[in-house]
């Protein structure tokens, strides 16, 4: 007797909940805007006076506008690292979007006051860096609550 063959797997058309759903697709896109800050911070010429970034106290300027450093590069590195390697499910994509948007309003807010207060400082600050940040606060926060929303519609749970 011979063995039944075996039907090819048809290929499905692709599942929400396999992927991650919105949450996780999201999670991905912040982490690449992240990692494409980062890059773009350590490339002459769209960074200028790059030759004056130092590694806190910087100089430099990403696109002429905000003030960036080696260390503020390592973190948005970390960052975006942190968000793809928790992107897989959505609940821990969630979480560290989450707590990035979070970062970026204590760095804005830090930042700010660190103007106001500190007569000399180590960090690469200015008021655009500090706009930046809390427009990324309020970006990521926002989409993070949006695509949890639509996820739950979606998917029914989460």
């Amino acid at each position: 007797m011979n063995a039944p063959a075996h039907e090819p797997l048809a290929i499905e058309s692709a599942n929400p909940a396999e992927a991650g759903g919105p949450v996780c697709g999201y999670a991905r896109a912040i982490a690449v805007l992240v990692l494409a800050l980062a890059v773009l911070g350590a490339v002459p010429g769209i960074t200028s006076n790059y030759s004056q970034m130092g590694f806190y106290s910087s100089e430099a300027n990403l696109f002429g506008l905000f003030r960036t450093s080696a260390v503020v590069i390592g973190v948005q590195v970390l960052f975006g690292l942190a968000i793809l390697a928790f992107s897989g499910s959505p609940r821990q994509a969630h979480k560290v979007v989450v707590w990035v948007a979070l970062a970026y309003l204590a760095a804005g807010l830090g930042g700010a006051g660190l103007m106001v207060n500190a007569s000399r400082t180590d960090l690469p600050v200015n008021v655009a860096s500090n706009w930046l940040h809390l427009a990324l606060f309020v970006v990521i926060l926002g989409g993070a609550w949006a695509t949890r929303k639509k996820h739950v519609e979606q998917l029914g749970v989460f």
